[in-house]
C-alpha cells in the first residue's frame, strides 16, 4: 500500500520535477500566473413568477443533498421600540416553534428521521431559513420548508425557552472583554439614538408576546423581501418549474411590506481615550477610525494599505510588531468594514497584559504613522498584493458560498459582478495609493481608542520597563466609561 501511495505521488510529481530542477529554497520555486475569473450572477440567477430574486447551483453528478435557503431583508433594525430582542427571538422560534399544522416535536422527530435539517436566524440586517436534506427527500423536506417557512406557530412554550436563553445571555454581558467592548463601542461610535445601540433588556424582552413574532412575520413575507439560494443535486429546469410553484406562488400578505432602507447613525463620535475598568488578566485594546464603503474608489488601495498594516497574517507590520518581536499579544488585527449601510469602520484590536497598553498602544500608533510617512517598499508590496491575488479564489470553491454571496449582495444592493476585475484593481495598487490611503483613513486625530481591563494598572502602564502613561499616549482626552447594567443597559454608578 505504501508503494503504490508512493508510486502515485512520484507518478504525480513527475511533469513538476521534469520541468522544473528543484531549487535550494522554497521560494526560488516558480509557477505559472494564475487564471481566474470569478463566477457571473447571471449564470446563477432567475427570477420567480412573483418576482422573488433567486440563485441556484446545480451539481447533477454530485452527492445527492439538496439545500435550499431563504435570505430576508429585515432583522433587529425592525425592532419597535420597547420590544428590542423581538427580531433575534423570531429568527429562533420560526424554525423550533413548529407550524399550525405540525407540532414542534413532530417536526423534529420527522426532521430527525429524513436525515434533514433545517435551522432559522435573524441578524441585526437579514436572517435566514434553510434546508438541507437528501434529494430522494425533497419533496417532503421542501413542504415542509415552505410550512415553517408561510405558517409558524411560534408555539408558546418554545418562545419561552427562548427567552430563558436570552434572559441568561444578558446576564453574562459584562462577563469578558469581547461583549463589554462590542456595546460600549456601538454606543461610542453610533450614538444611543441608533439601533446598533437598541440592546435588549429585560423590560424588552418581557413585553415581547407571541402575537410580536406574528406581526414580524407578517410584515417580512414579502417576496421583496426574500432571496431564494438553490445548491446540490438537481437539474435548473426542474427545480426553477418547482420553485415557481412554491415560493414563486407567495403573495404579500395584508400586512407584508417591503423592508425599508436600514437608517445610517448620526455623526456623534468623539475622538479619544476611553477606559472601562473590568477585572480582568488582560486588556483589550480597540482603535476606531472613520472608513469608506466599498464601492469608494479608495477601496482597493485602502484594502492593500491595511493588509501592509494589519491584516496580511503573519506578514503584516503590526503582527511582526506587536506580538513577534515584543510578544505583547497573541495576535493583533485590522481591517475595513465593507460598509453596506454606510461608511465602515477601520477597526483595530489585540489584548495584551493590563500593564503593557501604554507601551503596545504607542508601538501600533508608531506604525500607523510609518504608514502615513514612508511609501512601502516593492518587495513588500509584491507580498501582500500577491497574497490578495492569489488567495482571491478560494472563497468561490463552493457552490453554496457562490449563491450565498449573490444573496447577500443582492439584499445590500450591492452590484452583483463587482468583484469580476477585483483582482486587476488590486494589481494596480502602487505604493503611491497606499501611501495616499494610509494619510487619508489613519488620521490619528480621528482616533477612538477603547481598552477594557483593569483600568488603574493601564492607566499607569509599566514605569520601570516602558514609562509613559496612558494618558499621554494621544494628545486626546481620556475618559473612564462606566459598566452597563447588564439587564437594563444603564450606565452604572
Amino acid at each position: 500500500m505504501k508503494i503504490g501511495r508512493m508510486g502515485l505521488m512520484l507518478a504525480l510529481a513527475a511533469p513538476f520535477l521534469a520541468a522544473q530542477a528543484i531549487p535550494a529554497r522554497p521560494e526560488q520555486l516558480t509557477f505559472a500566473p494564475l487564471a481566474f475569473t470569478p463566477p457571473l450572477a447571471a449564470a446563477h440567477q432567475a427570477r420567480l413568477a412573483n418576482g422573488m430574486a433567486a440563485f441556484l447551483h446545480p451539481d447533477p453528478a454530485g452527492v445527492p443533498l439538496v439545500r435550499i435557503a431563504v435570505q430576508f431583508r429585515g432583522g433587529a433594525y425592525l425592532d419597535p421600540r420597547g420590544k428590542e430582542g423581538l427580531a433575534a427571538l423570531f429568527g429562533q422560534v420560526l424554525r423550533s416553534g413548529g407550524t399550525r399544522g405540525m407540532a414542534a416535536e413532530d417536526l423534529d422527530r420527522r426532521l430527525d428521521f429524513l436525515g434533514a435539517t433545517l435551522w432559522s436566524h435573524s441578524g441585526p440586517t437579514s436572517g435566514e431559513l434553510a434546508l438541507e436534506v437528501l434529494e430522494k427527500d425533497l419533496p417532503e423536506g421542501l413542504a415542509m420548508f415552505l410550512d415553517v417557512l408561510t405558517h409558524p406557530a411560534f408555539r408558546q412554550d418554545r418562545l419561552d425557552l427562548a427567552l430563558k436563553g436570552a434572559r441568561r445571555a444578558m446576564e453574562r454581558r459584562n462577563d469578558d472583554a469581547d461583549s463589554i467592548a462590542a456595546y460600549q463601542s456601538a454606543f461610542l461610535l453610533n450614538g444611543p439614538g441608533h439601533f446598533t445601540t437598541a440592546f435588549s433588556t429585560k423590560r424588552s424582552l418581557d413585553a415581547i408576546t407571541r402575537a410580536d413574532l406574528e406581526a414580524f412575520h407578517g410584515r417580512l413575507l414579502h417576496p421583496g423581501n426574500l432571496v431564494v439560494t438553490v445548491t446540490g443535486r438537481f437539474e435548473r429546469a426542474s427545480m426553477l418549474a418547482l420553485l415557481d410553484r412554491t415560493l414563486g406562488s407567495l403573495c404579500p400578505g395584508p400586512a407584508a411590506l417591503p423592508s425599508p432602507p436600514v437608517p445610517a447613525p448620526a455623526p456623534v463620535r468623539k475622538p479619544g481615550l476611553y477606559v472601562v475598568d473590568k477585572d480582568l488578566p488582560q486588556s483589550l485594546v480597540q482603535l476606531e477610525l472613520p472608513g469608506l464603503r466599498r464601492l469608494d474608489p479608495d477601496w482597493p488601495a485602502a484594502l492593500v494599505m491595511n493588509q501592509v498594516l494589519g491584516g496580511g497574517g503573519f506578514t503584516a507590520r503590526l503582527t511582526k510588531k506587536i506580538r513577534s518581536d515584543e510578544g505583547l499579544t497573541y495576535g493583533i488585527y485590522a481591517g475595513f468594514d465593507e460598509g453596506a449601510h454606510w461608511k465602515g469602520d477601520w477597526t483595530c484590536s489585540f489584548q495584551t497584559r493590563n500593564a503593557a497598553v501604554p507601551y503596545a498602544l504607542r508601538l501600533t500608533l508608531a506604525e500607523l504613522e510609518r504608514m502615513r510617512r514612508e511609501p512601502v517598499p516593492a518587495a513588500e508590496l509584491r507580498t501582500i498584493k500577491d497574497g490578495l491575488i492569489q488567495s482571491f479564489p478560494s472563497q468561490w470553491s463552493d457552490p453554496q458560498a457562490v449563491v450565498r454571496f449573490f444573496a447577500e449582495e443582492t439584499l445590500k444592493g450591492w452590484p452583483l459582478d463587482y468583484f469580476r476585475d477585483f483582482r486587476a484593481r488590486i494589481e494596480a495598487v502602487t505604493a503611491e495609493d497606499v501611501q495616499r490611503a494610509a494619510r487619508t483613513y489613519l488620521n490619528l486625530d480621528q482616533l477612538v481608542v477603547l481598552v477594557v481591563g483593569k483600568a488603574a494598572e493601564a492607566e499607569a502602564g509599566e514605569p520601570r520597563d516602558h514609562p509613559g502613561r496612558l494618558k499621554d499616549v494621544l494628545p486626546l482626552p481620556l475618559t473612564r466609561l462606566p459598566l452597563r447594567n447588564a439587564m437594563t443597559m444603564e450606565p452604572g454608578p
